[in-house]
């Protein structure tokens, strides 16, 4: 043997020696701490959000005033979930995070935290339904920390993994939507699978987009830069934390790197107008009249986007609704596209009327679009007016459309376009909005137009 492939040998067993070496200390999860918690057993006695069953996992999974839970709307088909309240407020214990909603699990399914570290959630059949890949990552234990975090960490008290990072439909105080990344709507209270709306954190800004048959159409959002990531947060007005006052507030980083995840307290007064300081865009939601510590920020079933805060202060009904963007005092409520259901004309915020070809019906929720015929089908359409007014898609951010344009020439492209399902015409600006989808119509002035296409 040569002394260079007698040196290459040593060189490679002396590798090898402390790859198993290494692969061999590897921190693991303490054995007293490993846990197989079964969903099985009595459902909880109180009312919360959704109208939901649960079962409360364990005590070591509570930190006030959250818990972990298997929870149901549906017979059957639970999900792992975050519960925010206490049975005693006499108010709904709110569903402010989902492991699996997508992925429902059944009686007697488990969960279970291994010597591994992986955190994971299996059926009754032992088909994996969710899990927090974190197998011999380091994480030695497991916590809920009292800001609704779950976290995995290791022997240095290093995150490894956490669901802040995680969020579904719900941010709770300093969660974040990162770049690209989206909060998706539950398809309705009872339903929590993947709903048609979505707030997205794109070039746009943070951005509201409707699902419609696999066309994201933008309904609204908040305008702004191409930012890294968005957090909710809440801060008190005056220096002290225990000030009566306190703000909501979205904060936009610009920076390459993601923000830290805050201390569950917030330390000191933010911005209070929406200019840049530092790394940072704050943009205040609304100001409430006691600490706000405890809330959270969802994307509606039904495309609103609200904040909720817990003020347990009170004897009972401790939570409230702080903010919704589709409100009197932010943006006009007749703007949300699922205000009157399927299809309405909107009026300084109540469904008024049901548009049909025989002019203006009263309206109910029964109120429905009328059906056109498959495109590309040779079949011939026209269509009724909805005079003064227009339509969700109408806003200062996205204008009238396009023009001037003779309204023969709007109608002709909506006509040609199996998308479209009616349009907007500006009278006075000669202007045309093709709209791909009806919703809610908003009564406006004389010099605005509705058209809606039917099939002859």
């Amino acid at each position: 043997m040569t002394s260079w492939s007698f040196s290459f040998s040593v060189c490679l067993s002396s590798l090898l020696i402390l790859y198993f070496f290494t692969a061999s200390t590897v921190a693991q999860v303490p054995a007293n701490a490993t846990f197989k918690i079964i969903n099985e057993g009595e459902f909880g006695d109180y009312i919360t959000e959704y109208d939901a069953g649960y079962r409360v996992i364990s005590n070591d999974f509570f930190a006030f005033p959250f818990s972990l839970c298997f929870y149901n709307t549906t017979p059957g088909e639970f999900i792992l979930g975050m519960r925010a309240g206490l049975p005693r407020d006499e108010d709904l214990m709110r569903w402010v995070w989902d492991a699996n909603r997508n992925h429902p699990v059944k009686e007697n399914a488990t969960l279970s935290f291994g010597r591994d570290g992986n955190l994971v959630l299996a059926d009754v059949d032992g088909t994996v339904a969710w899990q927090t890949n974190t197998a011999n990552k380091g994480v030695t234990g497991i916590k809920l920390l009292p800001n609704g975090n779950l976290v995995l960490y290791d022997k240095r008290g290093k995150f490894i993994w956490q669901s802040f990072d995680h969020p579904v439909d719900t941010l709770l105080v300093g969660m974040s939507v990162k770049k690209n990344g989206r909060l998706v709507s539950r398809t309705s209270e009872a339903d929590g699978r993947d709903g048609k709306y979505s707030l997205v954190l794109d070039n746009s800004g943070f951005s509201l987009y409707l699902n419609n048959s696999g066309q994201l159409v933008n309904y609204n959002g908040w305008q702004g830069s191409a930012y890294s990531s968005v957090r909710f947060n809440t801060t008190p007005i005056d220096e002290d934390p225990k000030s009566a006052g306190w703000e909501l507030l979205l904060q936009t980083f610009e920076d390459s790197k993601s923000p830290p995840t805050p201390s569950p307290t917030p330390s000191g007064r933010r911005l209070l107008q929406s200019f840049p300081v530092g790394s940072a865009n704050t943009v205040i939601l609304r100001k409430v009249n006691y600490n706000a510590t405890l809330s959270f920020l969802r994307l509606q079933s039904d495309g609103n986007v609200k904040v909720f805060t817990y003020f347990d202060k009170v004897p009972y009904l401790r939570w409230s609704e702080t903010f919704a963007f589709f409100s009197s005092y932010y943006v006009r409520e007749c703007g949300l596209p699922s205000k009157c259901g399927s299809f309405g004309l909107c009026q300084m915020g109540m469904c008024v009327a049901c548009p049909s070809p025989n002019g203006l019906l009263g309206w109910s929720e029964d109120c429905q679009p009328p059906k056109l015929k498959p495109c590309p089908a040779k079949a011939k359409v026209d269509y009724y007016k909805i005079a003064a007014a227009e339509h969700f898609l109408n806003r200062e951010s996205t204008g009238d459309g396009e023009g001037p344009i003779k309204v023969e020439a709007c109608r002709d492209k909506c006509s040609k376009d199996c998308r479209c399902k009616g349009f907007i015409y500006k009278e006075d600006t000669k202007k045309c909005l093709l709209v791909p989808v009806l919703g809610t119509f908003i009564r406006d002035v004389n010099t605005s137009t509705a058209y809606v296409k039917y099939s002859l």
